[in-house]
């Protein structure tokens, strides 16, 4: 049975959580328990990825959610883990 979907699911959720969380920063809004909900099914998303598609790359984006929370949004390290983390994913698609 082919999973490789599970990877192309988990980048859209990683991606559109990036926009929330960019539009967040931009604009000043807060997302509150939608983007922390959010969050949750991205970090399930991205486990399904690297279990039914994996890459060793992906161990890079699941490293970065999961240091994720130990960076405070608005704080230069939060939206650079943000960037790590989508890097695993490009990386699991161009390698």
């Amino acid at each position: 049975m082919d999973l490789a979907w599970t990877l192309h699911v988990g980048t859209a959720l990683y991606a559109i959580n990036l926009v929330v969380g960019l539009a967040a920063q931009l604009f000043h809004a807060n997302f509150g328990v939608f983007h922390h909900w959010l969050y949750a099914v991205v970090f399930a998303a991205a486990l399904a990825s690297a279990v039914f598609a994996f890459h060793p790359a992906l161990l890079l984006t699941l490293a970065a959610l999961a240091a994720m929370p130990l960076t405070k949004p608005g704080s230069k390290p939060h939206p650079t883990v943000a960037v790590i983390g989508a890097s695993g994913y490009l990386l699991a698609y161009l390698l």
